[in-house]
């Protein structure tokens, strides 16, 4: 009797552990999952480098790119700057500040704080329609000439034409921006032969 009870005990116990070591396994392979999930999103910061909306096709390698990629990301540079309103100026800022050159973003941060404090302090609305991009590949640079309107509490108060000077440059086949400013024409030659002469980037718009 006491043996048949000794057997069952020993049963029990074979079953327990195997249980035990079942739940276990589980554990473990539920634990490797999770750090492979873990491991495959570290450094998965999703970074805006091109425009959403691809007008023309281009090509770029790690230090040069074709003319249409130049022109689009002035164009986007363009939008994110000079279409704004009071309800899109923080945004846009954010958008534009990701694309911007380590050593251009202290600047180009400030100029921008800014720039939104005006454009919300003054209820204003600014926008700029494109008439023609001059891209300059081989200097990773573009004169964007365009219809610049502001409305201030939705009155128009400037409505003029305006040429800016966009120049990037390119880090592991990645567009970033060393500057953005009004310039007098759109000659792409006498642009850069400022932008040269002018020591510090300071983004003016």
């Amino acid at each position: 009797m006491k043996r048949e009870a000794y057997e069952a005990d020993v049963q029990m116990l074979i079953r327990q552990n195997r249980f035990l070591w079942l739940s276990l396994g589980g554990i473990v392979t539920a634990l490797v999952l999770a750090l492979l999930v873990a491991w495959a999103g570290m450094g998965a910061t999703r970074t805006v480098v091109t425009p959403p909306k691809i007008e023309k096709s281009f090509w770029i390698t790690d230090n040069t790119a074709s003319g249409e990629y130049i022109d689009q990301m002035a164009q986007w540079v363009s939008y994110l700057t000079l279409d704004v309103t009071p309800d899109n100026v923080q945004y846009k800022s954010e958008l534009l500040l990701k694309l911007a050159h380590p050593d251009y973003h202290g600047a180009l941060q400030q100029k921008l704080r800014v720039n939104a404090d005006k454009i919300r302090r003054d209820n204003a609305a600014t926008s700029f329609d494109i008439r023609t991009v001059r891209a300059a590949p081989d200097a990773l640079a573009a004169v964007l000439t365009g219809q610049l309107k502001v409305l201030i509490n939705g009155t128009p108060v400037k409505n003029e034409i305006r040429h800016y000077l966009a120049r990037f440059d390119l880090d592991g086949g990645k567009a970033q921006l060393i500057q953005f400013k009004q310039v007098k024409n759109d000659d792409v030659k006498a642009a850069l032969a400022d932008a040269a002469l002018d020591a510090e980037t300071d983004g003016s718009f």
